[in-house]
């Protein structure tokens, strides 16, 4: 592994990123917990009428949700056990998803400097953007037929406007966001259009090489061993 010549294994874009993604994780846990039984914050239906008993209408059980706050937890406990382990520090706080999350948010720096630390903000976005998934389900798909992919993979498009398209890509596609395609370009696996472009005008691709670069690039996971 490469350490940064001030000894953070993240850099400062990384660190402000991660930082931004950290600070959305407590209300999306308090999402999840409304959308493990299927209820909605803004839900004015009158599903759950107050003269029914429990016994007449259960409430129903949404086990994606479930599933997707034990990930986000299990994910935060396990980047939370490693900075302590390695940079001697005693976690003393509330071990629920929001508190995690805050306490990793406060001590990034500790993060930056552990070994490893490269792969905390895929490994923490992966459970975020899973958990997304569930609170803000996306629109059904537009059916695409194969000529009209095999257009859309030689327009030249923007990061935002390849990140919507993927959305209507099929479920392959669906972490391939803004954030991505720019760890695709840090990592030299694409490269924007030469200009010369306007001052100020974002970068173009040619969607066809990022989709494909996205497919082939992978992401990191870590295992349930290396989080003991």
């Amino acid at each position: 592994m490469t350490e940064h010549p001030n000894h953070l294994y993240l850099d400062r874009a990384e660190l402000r990123a991660l930082a931004e993604l950290l600070r959305e994780i407590p209300d999306l846990a308090a999402d999840l917990i409304i959308s493990t039984t299927r209820q909605s914050r803004l839900s004015t239906r009158g599903d759950y009428r107050m003269n029914r008993r429990p016994s007449e209408q259960p409430l129903p059980y949404n086990p994606a949700a479930s599933r997707a706050a034990d990930e986000l937890h299990a994910v935060l406990v396990s980047w939370v056990r490693l900075v302590c382990e390695q940079r001697g520090l005693d976690y003393t706080g509330a071990t629920s998803t929001p508190d995690l999350a805050r306490w990793l948010d406060r001590n990034l720096i500790a993060l930056a400097m552990t070994e490893g630390a490269q792969g905390a903000p895929e490994d923490i976005r992966t459970v975020v953007q899973a958990a997304l998934w569930i609170v803000c389900p996306p629109a059904a798909p537009v059916v695409l037929d194969d000529e009209m992919v095999r257009r859309a993979r030689r327009h030249r498009l923007n990061a935002s406007g390849i990140a919507a398209l993927a959305k209507e890509l099929g479920p392959e596609y669906h972490g391939l966001t803004v954030r991505r395609i720019q760890t695709l370009r840090n990592a030299r696996k694409i490269a924007p259009l030469p200009g010369p472009w306007a001052p100020g005008w974002p970068e173009l691709y040619v969607v066809g090489p990022v989709l494909d670069e996205h497919l082939a690039y992978p992401t990191r996971r870590r295992s349930r061993a290396d989080a003991n």
